[in-house]
Protein backbone atom coordinates (compact mmCIF):
# COMPACT_ATOMS: atom_id res chain seq x y z
CA UNK A 1 0.00 0.00 0.00
CA UNK A 2 1.19 3.43 -0.92
CA UNK A 3 -0.19 7.12 0.58
CA UNK A 4 -0.49 9.90 -1.30
CA UNK A 5 -0.41 13.35 -0.39
CA UNK A 6 -1.14 16.46 -1.25
CA UNK A 7 1.33 18.57 0.36
CA UNK A 8 0.43 22.63 -0.89
CA UNK A 9 -2.88 24.12 -0.08
CA UNK A 10 -4.07 23.03 -3.50
CA UNK A 11 -2.61 21.15 -6.92
CA UNK A 12 -0.59 23.51 -9.19
CA UNK A 13 -2.05 21.67 -12.50
CA UNK A 14 -0.21 23.98 -14.95
CA UNK A 15 3.13 23.32 -13.43
CA UNK A 16 2.42 19.69 -13.42
CA UNK A 17 1.41 19.81 -17.42
CA UNK A 18 4.38 22.04 -18.18
CA UNK A 19 7.07 18.88 -16.59
CA UNK A 20 4.74 16.24 -18.21
CA UNK A 21 5.15 18.15 -21.99
CA UNK A 22 8.89 18.93 -21.49
CA UNK A 23 10.86 15.73 -23.01
CA UNK A 24 13.12 14.26 -20.26
CA UNK A 25 17.03 14.78 -21.00
CA UNK A 26 18.18 12.50 -23.48
CA UNK A 27 15.23 11.12 -25.27
CA UNK A 28 14.92 11.54 -28.53
CA UNK A 29 11.62 12.77 -30.54
CA UNK A 30 9.72 9.35 -30.66
CA UNK A 31 7.94 10.56 -33.91
CA UNK A 32 10.63 11.87 -35.99
CA UNK A 33 10.62 10.74 -39.12
CA UNK A 34 7.75 9.11 -39.09
CA UNK A 35 5.14 9.95 -42.27
CA UNK A 36 1.63 10.53 -40.07
CA UNK A 37 -0.48 10.75 -43.69
CA UNK A 38 1.28 7.10 -44.39
CA UNK A 39 -1.83 4.84 -44.94
CA UNK A 40 -0.24 2.45 -41.98
CA UNK A 41 -2.54 0.28 -39.77
CA UNK A 42 -3.12 2.06 -36.15
CA UNK A 43 -1.01 0.38 -33.96
CA UNK A 44 -1.65 0.69 -30.15
CA UNK A 45 -0.01 3.25 -28.51
CA UNK A 46 2.52 3.18 -24.96
CA UNK A 47 0.61 5.17 -22.10
CA UNK A 48 1.84 8.67 -21.62
CA UNK A 49 2.48 10.52 -19.06
CA UNK A 50 -0.12 12.86 -19.81
CA UNK A 51 -3.01 10.20 -19.48
CA UNK A 52 -1.70 9.73 -15.65
CA UNK A 53 -2.28 13.17 -14.90
CA UNK A 54 -5.48 13.28 -16.36
CA UNK A 55 -6.02 10.34 -14.26
CA UNK A 56 -4.60 12.11 -11.14
CA UNK A 57 -7.03 14.83 -12.13
CA UNK A 58 -9.96 12.80 -12.00
CA UNK A 59 -8.69 11.03 -9.12
CA UNK A 60 -8.47 14.68 -7.01
CA UNK A 61 -12.06 15.31 -7.58
CA UNK A 62 -13.55 11.18 -7.49
CA UNK A 63 -11.16 9.57 -5.29
CA UNK A 64 -12.77 6.74 -4.14
CA UNK A 65 -13.64 6.38 -7.81
CA UNK A 66 -10.21 5.76 -9.04
CA UNK A 67 -9.06 4.07 -6.22
CA UNK A 68 -8.31 6.12 -3.59
CA UNK A 69 -9.35 6.04 -0.28
CA UNK A 70 -8.88 9.51 2.08
CA UNK A 71 -7.25 9.09 5.32
CA UNK A 72 -8.39 11.66 8.22
CA UNK A 73 -6.54 12.71 11.30
CA UNK A 74 -3.09 13.52 9.64
CA UNK A 75 -1.28 16.62 9.81
CA UNK A 76 -1.22 16.78 5.49
CA UNK A 77 -3.14 19.05 3.69
CA UNK A 78 -4.82 15.86 2.55
CA UNK A 79 -4.01 12.10 2.13
CA UNK A 80 -5.23 8.63 0.26
CA UNK A 81 -4.42 5.54 0.55
CA UNK A 82 -4.09 3.88 -2.58
CA UNK A 83 -5.51 0.58 -4.45
CA UNK A 84 -2.90 -1.25 -6.90
CA UNK A 85 -3.27 0.43 -10.11
CA UNK A 86 -3.54 3.83 -8.59
CA UNK A 87 0.12 2.98 -6.95
CA UNK A 88 1.30 2.43 -10.86
CA UNK A 89 -0.18 5.42 -12.38
CA UNK A 90 1.44 7.30 -9.08
CA UNK A 91 5.05 5.67 -9.37
CA UNK A 92 4.99 6.64 -13.18
CA UNK A 93 3.95 10.42 -12.45
CA UNK A 94 6.23 10.41 -9.19
CA UNK A 95 9.28 9.30 -11.85
CA UNK A 96 9.13 11.56 -14.03
CA UNK A 97 8.97 14.32 -11.80
CA UNK A 98 5.43 15.67 -12.65
CA UNK A 99 3.88 14.63 -9.41
CA UNK A 100 6.08 16.91 -7.74
CA UNK A 101 5.39 20.00 -9.99
CA UNK A 102 1.62 19.19 -8.88
CA UNK A 103 2.43 19.49 -4.98
CA UNK A 104 2.34 15.70 -4.24
CA UNK A 105 4.35 13.04 -2.60
CA UNK A 106 3.86 9.28 -2.80
CA UNK A 107 4.78 7.53 0.04
CA UNK A 108 5.43 3.94 -0.66
CA UNK A 109 5.87 1.01 1.83
CA UNK A 110 10.23 -0.17 1.76
CA UNK A 111 9.72 -3.92 0.87
CA UNK A 112 11.98 -5.83 3.77
CA UNK A 113 13.94 -8.85 2.15
CA UNK A 114 14.04 -11.65 5.08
Amino acid sequence: MAVLELVSSRPDWMGALTVALTRPAGVPERRSGEDPWAAVGRASRPRRISDDLAWLRQAFDEPSDHGLKGLEDTAAVAAWETDHEAQERLSRLRDRRVLDAAGFLLHEEERIAV
